[in-house]
């Protein structure tokens, strides 16, 4: 299939920064790598195997619909269902792999529990379940005051065994004081259970928690945005940088069409952008409805996220341009004044509106901040006429890559 764009995710990079968390969290610490939302829209059955490979523990989604499509892969890890399940019946499409151990269920009130604890005592067997606590979130969870009573009650299920209990911080990443608080009430809600429970495990932290604190690292650390190689908050990559991630995502469009835009003049939509000297601008053909947010073109004196244009038709170094005006459903305009070159040179050109160089100005983390987003948004956002590219790099640059991430 032609496409004008491309979103790339680097597998050997994404192998590379479990081996950086795996570093970080220690050896005893267990990975849970989260796929949920189609992998944060670069596929989910595509980066599932490479982080199995890679060596997390387990495997987490949202819905139903997610675990069952992963399923399909016969992967030799567990799922964890992070959302609530209701009606559960045998008949129900994740009642068998729930009943053999491929999925792990998260418990969110006594309701749910009794439905699991009645669909597993129907079979004879066990199911693995984890608890989730409302510490602050106020999402999911069972409330903290509530959390003894549904821990008694799975503790003492014939059909139920407690595989894990676990909590998600609020504000982990921007607010310190916050995730303290939070984990200070989610100790206080478990006092005492452990000793009860001794296979279970107790994980807390997502990406910015596991960078933020040892003091979050417990028996699992579940890691999302961390895999592609990005820190939520971290736009200047220096925490990124510090623990050894990658950026694993590339996504490139081309330069279809050029012109001039004169001094004083206006372009796209309601004229949001006027040009204060003469310029040369560049058509790329993606806009809203292939994700770019409508927030990142230059509105005023409001300065447009940057992408990076190559220097030459079939070149692979780049330049900043700053993207211009309101984004169009199937195009946005970029300033190509900075970069090398006349007229129709331009056009065949790459254009990288996320780069895996990590020095660039417009990596995932960069663009999506200056676009006003964050980068889950950003490639959970990517329109589905988008191709998803895997790729990786050769045996040598695998193996350099692994030894400076471990």
């Amino acid at each position: 299939m032609h496409s004008d764009s491309e979103l790339q995710v680097d597998l050997t990079a994404v192998g590379c920064n479990v081996a950086a968390i795996q570093r970080l969290v220690g050896s005893k610490t267990g990975i849970c790598g989260v796929v949920k939302a189609d992998g944060y829209g670069l596929g989910a059955r595509r980066v599932a195997p490479a982080l199995q490979q890679a060596g997390v523990t387990h495997l987490a989604v949202f819905r139903v619909s997610e675990a069952i499509d992963l399923l399909q892969d016969h992967l030799e890890v567990p799922i964890l269902l992070l959302g609530p399940v209701r009606d559960l019946t045998p008949v129900h499409p994740i009642s068998r792999p729930l009943l053999d151990g491929r999925v792990e269920v998260v418990l969110h009130d006594l309701r749910m529990a009794s439905e699991v604890q009645r669909l597993a005592r129907a079979a004879a067997m066990k199911v693995n379940v984890h608890v989730e606590i409302d510490c602050g979130m106020s999402r999911g969870g069972v409330p903290c005051d509530k959390a003894p009573e549904l821990l008694a009650m799975v503790r003492g299920a014939d059909a139920l065994r407690l595989a894990g209990v676990m909590t998600h911080f609020s504000a982990a990443g921007r607010d310190a004081a916050q995730t303290r608080v939070e984990h200070e009430r989610f100790l206080r809600a478990i006092q005492g259970e452990r000793a009860a429970t001794l296979d279970c495990q107790v994980h807390v932290a997502a990406t910015a928690a596991t960078v933020g604190s040892h003091d979050y690292h417990h028996d699992l650390v579940r890691i999302g945005l961390g895999w592609s190689g990005a820190v939520p908050g971290d736009t200047d990559a220096s925490v990124a940088d510090a623990i050894g991630l990658r950026p694993a995502i590339r996504w490139r469009s081309t330069v279809v069409h050029t012109h001039a835009v004169a001094a004083g003049e206006s372009l796209g939509y309601d004229g949001r952008w006027t040009a204060a000297q003469d310029t040369v601008v560049g058509i790329v053909p993606v806009g809203y409805a292939d994700g770019i947010p409508i927030s990142a073109g230059a509105n005023g004196d409001r300065p447009g996220a940057c992408v990076g244009v190559a220097t030459r038709t079939s070149g692979s170094d780049f330049l900043p341009a700053s993207i211009l005006g309101a984004i169009s459903m199937d195009q946005m305009a970029i300033d190509l004044s900075g970069v090398r070159g006349h007229g129709d040179s331009f056009i065949g050109r790459t254009v990288e509106i996320v780069s895996a160089d990590p020095s660039a100005p417009h990596t995932l983390a960069r663009f999506a901040a200056r676009a006003g987003v964050t980068p889950h948004q950003l490639l959970a956002g990517v329109g589905g006429r988008v191709p998803r590219v895997a790729t990786s790099r050769p045996a040598s640059d695998v193996s350099e890559a692994r030894a400076a991430a471990i």
